[in-house]
């Protein structure tokens, strides 16, 4: 999102590192991008995605979905005041994990989501430029 002048800074603009996969230089037009190795790299974020997302495992417990999935963190940050202890400063202690929990929480899981529009933004772009170029006359 930019901000007008009197507003403050505009952000960066995003630049690529030059070993994103899928470009292959530019020639002063643009980048030019291997639409198969850009798909590629979506596969693999997909996967990772999806161990993020977690399955039971054989012989596990069904709650236990692996290490750093979406559940995992749901239910081994789900503490709080009560378990912390009583006095003092266990208590703000577990006052502050409450709040973390709170805020990390759904946040690692919009992570996921957003990761996945993009995702699926990039392969639309891909398949409409394939199909612009495919019935162009130019």
């Amino acid at each position: 999102m930019s901000h007008a002048p009197e507003r403050g800074t505009p952000p960066p603009e995003l630049e690529l590192p030059r070993d994103f996969p899928g470009l292959d230089g530019d020639d002063g037009g643009g980048p030019s991008v291997d639409h198969g190795e850009v798909r590629r790299a979506i596969r693999e974020l997909r996967a990772g995605i999806t161990a993020l997302r977690g399955s039971t495992l054989p012989g596990m417990s069904a709650t236990w979905t692996g290490p750093g999935t979406v559940n995992e963190v749901s239910y081994r940050g789900n503490v709080g005041r009560e378990q912390a202890g009583s006095w003092e400063a266990a208590d703000a202690f577990g006052g502050n994990i409450e709040q973390a929990y709170a805020v990390f929480g759904p946040s690692y899981e919009r992570l996921m989501e957003y990761v996945e529009d993009w995702a699926d933004a990039v392969e639309q772009a891909i398949f409409n430029y394939e199909k612009g170029q495919q019935y162009s006359s130019a």
